[in-house]
């Protein structure tokens, strides 16, 4: 039976559950239960390696996700992972957090709706600044979700080389991993992500991740809040036979 290393999408880390966001309760359990059971938390560029077929990893491996750049990942998922002495990857939409770098501010745990409103007029109350990001990188390593998250009038191009040439500057890292905003992409931007540097792509779709090689197209599972429903995700996308018969009774 083919092993798989599963990949979970999060957003927001919140008090409560909602649209794209889990509660603090929930996140604890489901961080608790992986440090119990011994899962090893891999990073980024670990798991490219094993994706090429040139590392290994443990048996119960698993590569955790967060989108966007959260400031309440900061406060809330940071603390818990680090408790738990878990590793994370997030990926960065630049041109956000160098705005939220200006200036100071509170934080508020704002829902995902009340985030994409304040982004434009008050980053800084709800995207990671670089400060934060800083003090996270004993936790998390940092990857592109592109510049301006496809909502800006820049050229794609821009997109993908500015997003690197922050996170160099920033974070001094050559950064190979692109995240896609909102999980679109076709040919056209992954040709032109390629040229740009990067070489492994995360979508939005389901399904699992073996050592083929394959870089263009990572699946990724969407996180629910039930610690139920962690387990058996876990227990499915482990499994490629398992996860494909799966998904093909979903689709019907």
């Amino acid at each position: 039976m083919a092993i798989s290393v599963p990949v979970f999408m999060y957003h927001h880390v919140l008090p409560e559950d909602g649209f794209l966001a889990i509660s603090v309760k929930n996140f604890e359990r489901q961080m608790k239960f992986l440090a119990e059971k011994g899962y090893h938390t891999l990073s980024a560029d670990e798991f490219l390696a094993f994706k090429k077929g040139e590392y290994k990893p443990p048996k119960k491996s698993i590569l955790l996700t967060f989108d966007d750049g959260w400031r309440d990942l900061y406060f809330y998922a940071y603390p818990i992972m680090k408790k738990y002495g878990l590793k994370g990857t997030i990926f960065l939409v630049t041109s956000w957090v160098e705005r939220a770098s200006i200036k100071k501010a509170e934080f508020f745990p704002y829902f995902h709706k009340e985030c994409k409103a304040l982004v434009r007029k008050a980053p800084e109350k709800v995207v990671l600044n670089w400060e934060e990001v800083e003090k996270m990188q004993d936790v998390f390593d940092f990857h592109s979700h592109t510049h301006t998250h496809f909502e800006d009038k820049i050229c794609i191009k821009e997109e993908f080389e500015l997003s690197r040439e922050i996170l160099k500057e920033r974070l001094g890292i050559e950064s190979r991993h692109l995240c896609w905003p909102r999980g679109y992409y076709d040919e056209k931007l992954f040709s032109l992500g390629k040229a740009c540097g990067y070489e492994i792509f995360y979508t939005t779709e389901r399904g699992t991740n073996i050592p083929d090689g394959r870089l263009e197209r990572i699946k990724r599972i969407a996180v629910k809040p039930g610690l139920l429903w962690f387990k058996k995700a876990l227990f499915i996308y482990s499994h490629k036979a398992i996860a494909n018969v799966y998904l093909k009774f979903r689709k019907n």
